[in-house]
């Protein structure tokens, strides 16, 4: 068998079906470029760049006007009730009975003056059914 010369310059070639039109890669790059988005730098506000500050520093302002005033009503009250100033008085206090009186106006000592009207025969029986009448006799 013989070879056939083939020369590969003189044989027709066989076409792919696509083409690209002329000048095409000539600007290809900028038709490339401007379909790109422009990258804009990002704008931070002053306000968002320092929030967490301003919170922070709003936080303390509430805090420190709060924290008083939730102190003054929840603390208790220094009230004394009757009973405590009374055996103060009895246990404690170095003043005599005759020492009031005399820090006593007269209208304060007829305030104080309670009037029973208990008749003798009430007491006579009140002290007879009683089965303590000795330790009313001694005081």
């Amino acid at each position: 068998m013989a070879m056939n010369n083939f020369k590969i310059d003189s044989e027709p070639k066989i076409q792919s079906g696509f083409k690209t039109p002329d000048r095409f890669f000539d600007d290809f790059s900028s038709k490339i470029m401007e379909q790109l988005p422009v990258n804009e730098p990002k704008v931070i506000s002053f306000y968002a760049k320092r929030k967490n500050w301003i919170l922070a520093v709003a936080a303390i302002i509430v805090l420190a006007l709060t924290v008083p005033i939730i102190n003054k009503f929840n603390t208790p009250s220094a009230e004394l009730d009757v009973t405590t100033l009374e055996n103060y008085l009895t246990n404690r206090a170095s003043i005599s009975d005759d020492d009031l009186v005399e820090l006593l106006d007269e209208e304060d000592i007829q305030k104080m003056k309670v009037d029973y009207k208990i008749e003798d025969k009430a007491i006579e029986d009140l002290l007879s059914t009683n089965s303590n009448l000795e330790e009313y006799i001694i005081y």
